[in-house]
């Protein structure tokens, strides 16, 4: 693994997806707290959400999906997923096959608003909201509203763009190497992105610093933490408190983080080639921040 690879950016993607509804939001091309049901399918959003014999689909709001507050049930972190996955890595899943999967296998943790549970199956909604509103296939959308814009040639939609740029490392499941899995079990919009170290910084350094959002108070409302999840997580971003500093970042599944710090300008972009990394890309990201702020890492030399 080289530090000029390109990688499966998995959840970051998360990210870049949030960034992009809030970009619509903007340009008043649709309301975050809209239900959803003036983007979608009225019969997927009759189904997607019942509880109790009831339909709650209508009272999730777009915010709902960027923040896991809606309630739906992840595929992604089901085992039996997972194994369906490994069993059969050539498969091709499409979007609305992940959702029925979804829905056939689990039922609603809460009702929308009610409670805070991190959900894949919840940003697929948002991508086909975005394909919606913007009247684009997704990977199109990112292009138009963020990658060019911002000079992110090393960045891509995998499966429904071409490879571009640096070379893809072989993202590891224990000691299966999975490059060659077909990727559509991953390559929408909560985890399709492939990306590099260099790309990857430069968005989140664009984010903070002004160059995504012509207003503030866009950026204000992306990392404004739900009370639901204790305060941790804000529309497509994570926020870890640690020793009276505040880091704003996202974790990816196949061995990726991003993060920043606003109150000292640090960014910090990891990855590992292994998904069961057993911590090793959180000490990444501690040992890395401790380097920028020139503090000792014990067995770095």
């Amino acid at each position: 693994l080289r530090p000029t690879d390109a990688f499966r950016a998995a959840s970051v993607t998360k990210t870049f997806t949030a960034a992009t509804v809030l970009r619509l939001a903007e340009q008043g091309r649709l309301r975050l707290d809209d239900p959803i049901g003036e983007y979608l399918d009225p019969a997927l959003v009759k189904r997607v959400h019942v509880l109790g014999g009831r339909s709650y689909g209508a009272r999730i709001t777009v915010r709902g999906l960027l923040d896991h507050t809606a309630g739906l049930y992840d595929y992604a972190t089901d085992e039996r997923w997972v194994a369906e996955v490994a069993a059969n890595p050539r498969r091709t899943w499409t979007p609305g096959r992940l959702v029925d999967w979804a829905l056939a296998h689990g039922r609603p943790y809460f009702r929308p608003g009610k409670g805070y549970h991190y959900s894949d199956t919840g940003y697929i909604l948002a991508g086909y909201v975005i394909e919606k509103v913007t009247g684009l296939p997704l990977h199109r959308a990112y292009r138009t509203l963020l990658l060019d814009p911002l000079g992110l040639r090393g960045t891509y939609l995998e499966h429904w763009e071409r490879h571009r740029g640096a070379p893809l490392s072989h993202p590891y499941l224990g000691s299966v190497d999975t490059r060659n899995w077909n990727p559509t079990f991953d390559t929408f919009s909560g985890g399709g992105l492939v990306t590099t170290a260099a790309d990857l910084t430069a968005f989140f350094r664009a984010l903070f610093e002004g160059r995504v959002f012509r207003d503030p108070a866009t950026l204000r409302a992306m990392l404004t933490a739900t009370p639901q999840s204790k305060g941790t997580y804000g529309l497509g971003i994570q926020r870890l408190k640690s020793g009276g500093e505040v880091l704003w970042f996202h974790p990816g599944t196949w061995g990726a983080v991003a993060a920043y710090a606003p109150a000292r300008r640090i960014s910090v972009v990891a990855t590992v080639n292994q998904a069961q990394d057993e911590g090793a890309l959180t000490a990444l990201l501690r040992d890395a921040y401790a380097t920028a702020l020139g503090r000792p890492v014990p067995g770095c030399g």
